[in-house]
């Protein structure tokens, strides 16, 4: 992949819902929610895979994804996913996104999150 046609940026979560829509049936669409796994287990946006950014094996799993993706970053407010998204482009993945505000910003906007501890999927 050629600097020039790889896609690192930004998304609000209004944007990345529209992504999330546009791409649902897409095999090569990842949802990774970059928190630890409490954080994750609390609540979580629908389909996303949790990769502990504070885990040492954080860079060895990023590793083992397709370099040809396309990815959804979030975190709680937007800072671990931010080193995670430079971690990636640094790995030559094509197409990275990184949701701005974390799944707080998302949930203030009364967008879906899964909340596994009551079994439950809300829209709040």
């Amino acid at each position: 992949m050629t600097e020039s046609k790889r896609i690192i940026r930004d998304l609000g979560p209004e944007e990345a819902h529209q992504l999330i829509q546009k791409m649902r049936d897409n095999p090569n669409f990842v949802i990774i929610d970059v928190r630890t796994p409490d954080e994750y287990a609390s609540a979580h946006l629908q389909s996303a895979i949790n990769l502990d950014y504070h885990a040492t094996s954080f860079e060895d799993e990023l590793g083992r994804l397709d370099r040809e993706g396309i990815y959804l970053l979030y975190c709680l407010v937007g800072i671990r996913l931010r080193n995670a998204q430079k971690i990636m482009g640094d790995l030559g993945f094509a197409e990275v996104y990184n949701m701005t505000g974390g799944i707080r910003q998302w949930y203030l906007e009364k967008r879906p999150v899964v909340w596994p501890s009551q079994q439950r999927y809300m829209q709040k």
